[in-house]
């Protein structure tokens, strides 16, 4: 009998490993002796069927007739039932030998799993959630569980019924036909605790990934918001990106997703903030249009708690892209100087207001972040921002690769299989050249591995000195403009044995300007 008020879990097998594992553990199972050598639950009727999880804070929640929905290449194609928990790393080791890390002790045992075959982009879009997959072991949250109970009047009659009929759902109406309105509790602040696997398959030189993970916990606990700054190709994007869907998806009570915009040169209040637009006729009259940061805060009448990740921050006019943000950011309501139905747009701190009464006000929740992230090359944009605003960030450096390292062909390898890349060793080994002499040579100007990346993917096909000398001139020459000592740089890169050094040399003069002596 379907369990009215069950809850969904949604976990991610989206790896072949995973798949694996899924398939050996849930769609197999085990005999009931084996696993009672680790525990001492009564197990019947045979298959034993589990899954696991390292997430504890989602896992205590769970209870029997709750549902997992098992999430892979664009769909949930699986759910099964709850029957039951239990803390066991012992038997976490001996189900899951091949995992990497701590062990998965947060055991979940399951019913027989149904096929449900549901795409997660309408579901994710239910539930407010701007993701396009499931990174962790998460809750789904109460706008897409409402939306579910609104249709098929229990979530095992989803999991059970559905018959495919999701498919084709884009919006469901709550029992009065009005659009579901959120629940997020603007005033509450999570203690927050991203763990250092929201980075896996991102790699870093040294202790960088624990480092950047501890400052981003720090700096959410000071109830700041963060920019990322470092030298470009170094994944600072890629980090804000992952720990805003982690907070989305392991907070979902709290955040109801993430937005993701690049600050431009031409960026006015008009984007941040908003402004007056045409209606859709000629003869409608001028309407407000919220603009990236109000949308964070509500949208198609829902209150929403949408964390803001902008790239390249440094890339707009601060003073005149942010305007009243920086009244807000210092915790203080605002006026606009735009009218909704005849009363003034106004943006209140959660902390001010009981309430979002009406269209014409945007409440901003306690909890709510900005992610941005600044090439370090361009810091001087610092000093554009006021010290009112730039208080209320802090910046967490993104290191890469430096004089430090002591073996940069291990390092390029690494990379190359995190990535997934088929090249040559002798390709490894002329990359980590490159590298090298690029991070090494001048202290004003670094790389990350994303232009790393591009370079291998550039050369791997001809492996010609002529593939290596467009690739530098391609990606690495654009990098050192207005560089003080790239003239090193250039002759270091020019003297490799792998290089078409007259290429290096006639590129630089026309690029840099840089004519170098034979």
């Amino acid at each position: 009998m379907a369990y009215e008020g069950a809850k969904i879990y949604r976990a991610p097998y989206a790896s072949d490993e995973a798949f694996s594992n899924f398939e050996r553990t849930v769609l197999e199972g085990f005999p009931a002796d084996e696993v009672t050598q680790y525990s001492e639950r009564d197990f019947e009727p045979e298959p034993v069927r589990m899954w696991g999880t390292t997430v504890a804070r989602s896992w205590k929640k769970i209870d029997p007739g709750d549902y997992l929905i098992f999430y892979r290449s664009g769909e949930y194609e699986h759910a099964a039932e709850v029957v039951g928990t239990e803390r066991n790393e012992e038997l976490g080791g001996f189900v899951w030998p091949n995992y990497e890390g701590d062990p998965w002790d947060c055991i979940i045992y399951l019913k027989e799993p149904v096929e449900i075959n549901v795409p997660s982009a309408p579901l994710h879009e239910l539930a407010g959630y701007d993701v396009t997959h499931t990174q962790n072991f998460a809750p789904l949250n109460e706008m897409g569980l409402g939306a579910i109970r609104a249709k098929y009047g229990s979530v095992g009659d989803f999991v059970y019924n559905n018959r495919g009929e999701f498919r084709d759902q884009t919006t469901i109406p709550d029992a009065s036909g009005e659009a579901l309105r959120s629940d997020i509790d603007v005033r509450t602040v999570p203690e927050v605790s991203v763990p250092e696997s929201t980075l896996s398959g991102l790699v870093f030189p040294g202790e960088t990934a624990e480092e950047i993970i501890d400052q981003v916990n720090s700096a959410l606990s000071a109830g700041k918001h963060i920019v990322f700054i470092g030298p470009p190709g170094g994944g600072k994007t890629e980090i804000a990106r992952r720990v805003s869907e982690y907070l989305a998806e392991e907070y979902a009570d709290v955040y109801s997703g993430y937005r993701t915009t690049t600050a431009t040169a031409d960026w006015s209040t008009f984007e941040t903030v908003g402004g007056y637009m045409p209606g859709e006729s000629e003869t409608d009259t001028l309407r407000f249009s919220p603009g990236q940061v109000l949308r964070c805060f509500r949208n198609d009448g829902r209150q929403r708690n949408d964390l803001l990740v902008i790239d390249e921050i440094n890339r707009s006019d601060i003073d005149k892209s942010f305007g009243q943000l920086f009244t807000l950011l210092s915790g203080q309501a605002v006026q606009l100087p735009f009218t909704v139905e005849g009363k003034e747009v106004e943006i209140v701190p959660a902390e001010h207001s009981i309430e979002n009464d009406g269209d014409h006000r945007y409440v901003m929740p306690s909890s709510w972040r900005i992610f941005a992230t600044m090439n370090s090359y361009d810091k001087t944009s610092l000093y554009e921002m006021s010290y009112a605003f730039m208080r209320r960030f802090a910046f967490v450096h993104v290191g890469v690769p430096g004089e430090e390292t002591d073996n940069w062909e291990s390092l390029v390898e690494r990379y190359a299989d995190v990535w997934d890349l088929q090249v040559s060793s002798e390709v490894i080994e002329v990359v980590a050249e490159i590298w090298e002499v690029t991070n090494s040579t001048v202290s004003e100007r670094k790389i990350g591995p994303a232009l790393i990346k591009d370079m291998l993917r550039h050369i791997s096909p001809a492996g010609s000195s002529d593939a290596v000398a467009n690739a530098i001139t391609s990606y690495i020459f654009p990098q050192l403009e207005g560089v003080r000592g790239r003239e090193r740089v250039v002759s270091e890169l020019a003297s490799l044995d792998a290089v078409d050094s007259q290429r290096i040399h006639d590129r630089a003069a026309e690029i840099l300007q840089v004519t170098l002596n034979e």
